[in-house]
């Protein structure tokens, strides 16, 4: 008998069994998880009083013409499942398999336009554990030549969770995701842009910081202000936005702010805010005087207002930019088949 026929099997060595998502509790969705990466983030306000002094804050009303305003929009879209769960150190751990994307659509007058460059996909298997380099070669190469590129990282935090496990290796995929969209935010660097979601999560590198870029978290569920300052939110009216404040991260220096960017007569005190950041290192450079940012942070607000989307039957309308909304729709016709790549794996490892 040929010893090579009578080997155990890549999907028995690794313990490999198909699982059902059903079964799992969800994970969470890609907005969703800008959110909570905000709350969990080791980021600090730094100055509230950069642009205001705290005691003088009150709402400020947005307006005027930006000098550099975003004509790039950029956003991602990530399709994960439970793709199975095998054997590693002696515990179950689970598989998490992923269809990514990003996409970049430009402003041009009124017109939106996807650069014939201006997209990128992958497909890839998550993993939060190590398996051994040997075995993580063989399930690469199978995974590869299913059209599926391996993400293997070892987390102490999921040693000995598996739902936790589950979520670091969705983290994983998520990462991957925003690799798609910074190689689109940084192959135009004179060109502003806006990333839908957080800044410093696409911004990670020195050279970054001088990039004309804004961030929108549209899920805020974290304040970096004090309470007193925090109170001022609810007290926005539409088109109305904080004083800007430093805030710092693990990968950057922002200037932040908070704006009321959706309206409507059914809307409660804390709907309609979105975080918009900028890169500290870009807005002074480009504007010296702190009259002239002051005025372009106003400008900018002022033009993502005239940029919401003002369809009422999206569910996000109310922190949402048409623009983006439209990255959404060209974004679903450039995930990979996720079913069919998983069945091709499946195959691949029983």
């Amino acid at each position: 008998m040929n010893a090579a026929a009578s080997a155990p099997s890549l999907g028995r060595r690794l313990d490999f069994r198909a699982v059902d998502e059903a079964g799992f509790v969800a994970l969470p969705p890609i907005d969703r998880g800008d959110a909570d990466d905000e709350e969990q983030q080791a980021a600090k306000l730094e100055q509230a009083s950069y642009e205001v002094p705290a005691w003088e804050w009150r709402p400020i009303a947005s307006g005027g013409v930006p000098t550099r305003p975003p004509t790039r929009f950029i956003d991602g879209t990530l399709h994960s499942r439970t793709f199975g769960v095998i054997r590693a150190n002696g515990a179950l751990r689970p598989l998490i398999l992923a269809s990514i994307a990003a996409a970049e659509l430009r402003l041009e007058g009124r017109t939106l336009r996807r650069p014939e460059d201006g997209w990128r996909n992958d497909c890839v298997l998550c993993i939060a554990v190590d398996i051994g380099t040997d075995l993580t070669l063989e399930l690469k190469e199978a995974a590869s030549a299913c059209g599926v590129r391996l993400v293997a990282r070892e987390s102490e935090a999921a040693a000995h969770d598996f739902e936790l496990s589950r979520r670091r290796a969705w983290d994983f995929a998520k990462r991957e995701m925003e690799a798609l969209e910074r190689a689109l935010l940084l192959r135009d660097p004179e060109t502003p842009a806006l990333a839908d979601g957080l800044l410093e999560r696409r911004l990670v590198t020195i050279e970054s910081q001088r990039q004309a870029a804004v961030g929108m978290v549209k899920q805020v569920l974290r304040h970096y202000l004090p309470a007193p300052l925090t109170s001022l939110l609810y007290e926005l009216s539409p088109g109305e936005r904080t004083p800007a404040f430093l805030l710092q991260t693990t990968n950057a220096h922002l200037v932040s702010w908070y704006l009321r960017l959706g309206e409507g007569a059914m809307m409660g005190p804390g709907q309609g805010i979105v975080r918009l950041s900028m890169p500290l290192e870009y807005l002074e450079r480009a504007f010296p005087a702190a009259d002239d940012r002051s005025r372009e942070i106003s400008a900018i607000s002022h033009r993502l207002r005239q940029l919401r989307c003002r369809q009422e039957s999206y569910g996000r309308s109310a922190v949402s930019l048409e623009p983006i909304v439209t990255t959404e729709e060209v974004l679903r016709t450039l995930v990979p088949p996720l079913e069919q790549r998983a069945a091709a794996l499946r195959r691949a490892l029983n």
